[in-house]
């Protein structure tokens, strides 16, 4: 069995956006969550420097997934390129997970990691959509 892959490169973009998008509401949740239980101190500096430091951490995982998503893919140096920008978003998305992972904050490290998964699934996309040697694209 093999798992569904998206059939385009701006499908991939806009599943690793959502996962994205989403993970931030959540953190965003759970960070007024425990500042409603009194976690934290009340000051509102407090909280929105985590706020900020992960939206601007969401920007720059944005930014090299979408590079390494629309990289194009006919020639062997570009897969390659963009196997690696992809891998580097990946790994940059799985920090991001683990520096959310302490008590009270579980579930906003949780909240990275389908974007985790979603940067790996990507790295397996389909070198090219050309068609193969031989097959004629005028009877299409």
């Amino acid at each position: 069995m093999q798992l569904p892959k998206p059939t385009s490169q701006r499908q991939a973009a806009g599943l690793i956006l959502g996962t994205v998008v989403l993970a931030n509401l959540l953190t965003t949740w759970v960070l007024m969550a425990n500042l409603d239980a009194m976690v934290y101190p009340s000051d509102a500096d407090a909280i929105m420097v985590p706020v900020v430091s992960n939206f601007l951490n969401s920007l720059c995982i944005l930014l090299w997934a979408s590079m390494g998503v629309l990289l194009p893919r006919h020639r062997l140096g570009w897969r390659i390129a963009s196997r690696i920008v992809l891998g580097v978003a990946a790994l940059y998305t799985l920090a991001l997970a683990v520096y959310w992972w302490y008590p009270f904050h579980y579930a906003a490290g949780a909240s990275f990691l389908p974007a985790v998964a979603a940067c790996a699934w990507v790295l397996w996309l389909p070198a090219s959509k050309q068609p193969a040697p031989g097959t004629n694209m005028a009877s299409s």
